[in-house]
């Protein structure tokens, strides 16, 4: 039922986030007709998810393992920590520095590491192995195949 209400919220945030756009008449759709019709489609999707979840008698839940989510989203924020760097403008004080930019060739082994501790069991080879190949992955994807401007590695001048 949460998952739903959920839901049903978030269609809510993205219809009023598209409240600004024009959405037009029949054959002249604008630019809000899209996101609009999206947010009423997900709030349909919840309404459905809440109204089974009033009427069908399922199985209990089971307690929730809080390990997974929060080294996942640890991972995701330490990413985005380190991929270009954090400060912190704090007023009176000025500008400070908390971590330098470190990029992709360092936050990316580092945050899928981190996200491994989700897991209860892992191999450290294993681990080590894939965060490497999937760093040299994101390197070529990201910075030569598609030339976006992610820094590799500022430390070391790219």
């Amino acid at each position: 039922m949460f998952a739903g209400l959920f839901i049903i919220a978030f269609g809510l945030a993205c219809l009023w986030a598209s409240s600004n756009l024009t959405g037009g008449r029949g054959a002249n759709l604008g630019p809000g007709s899209f996101p609009r019709g999206l947010s009423f489609l997900l709030m349909a999707v919840g309404a459905v998810i809440v109204v089974q979840a009033l009427t069908v008698v399922g199985p209990r839940l089971e307690a929730w393992a809080i390990r997974g989510p929060v080294f996942v989203l640890g991972a995701v924020l330490l990413f985005a920590m380190t991929i270009r760097g954090t400060t912190l403008n704090i007023p009176g004080l000025g500008r400070t520095d908390l971590l330098p930019p470190l990029g992709l060739l360092v936050a990316g082994p580092l945050t899928l590491i981190v996200a491994s501790l989700a897991a209860n069991e892992r191999n450290w080879t294993q681990t080590l192995i894939f965060s490497a190949c999937m760093t040299a992955f994101c390197i070529l994807l990201f910075k030569v195949a598609l030339r976006l401007p992610i820094p590799v590695a500022p430390w070391a001048g790219w």
